[in-house]
């Protein structure tokens, strides 16, 4: 089974589309996120569930699924040295990614992001662990 670290950035849209896509994806993959995504869902909760065009009970239900799917794993078991490396990549791109590819360092797996320019940036560094979610939603369709 395929592993992935997904962001933030991926759950914002998965929650506001609410499309089952998403749920699919999550089935068939093994994703991780690191406890910085609930924060950073919890900073947005409001425009989050402004922007969604389903109810309250169907978000929910929605939730649970796509949360089922993900292990989220806190920043305490990241070591050391894998956060560092990610402030060296990231410092010059978004420091808000630094969680996120951390972890993706830590696991030696790879990161799913929509934030084209933390993409061009790490690639730009070399850092060759990170996929586009369009490359990952066009190989799960295939």
């Amino acid at each position: 089974m395929n592993r992935y670290v997904i962001d933030a950035n991926i759950l914002f849209n998965a929650i506001i589309s609410s499309k089952r896509l998403y749920l699919e994806i999550i089935k068939n993959y093994d994703l991780y996120a690191p406890d910085f995504a609930l924060k950073e869902i919890e900073k947005y909760e409001e425009f989050i569930f402004k922007k969604t065009k389903i109810g309250k009970r169907e978000l929910n239900l929605f939730l649970i699924k796509l949360f089922q799917g993900i292990t989220i794993l806190p920043s305490i078991l990241i070591e050391k040295e894998s956060k560092q490396k990610a402030l060296a990549l990231c410092k010059d791109i978004d420091e808000k990614d630094i969680p996120y590819v951390a972890l993706a360092i830590e696991l030696n797996i790879l990161l799913i992001t929509n934030d084209k320019k933390l993409y061009k940036g790490l690639k730009k560094k070399n850092f060759s662990h990170v996929i586009l979610f369009e490359d990952v939603v066009r190989n799960f369709s295939q």
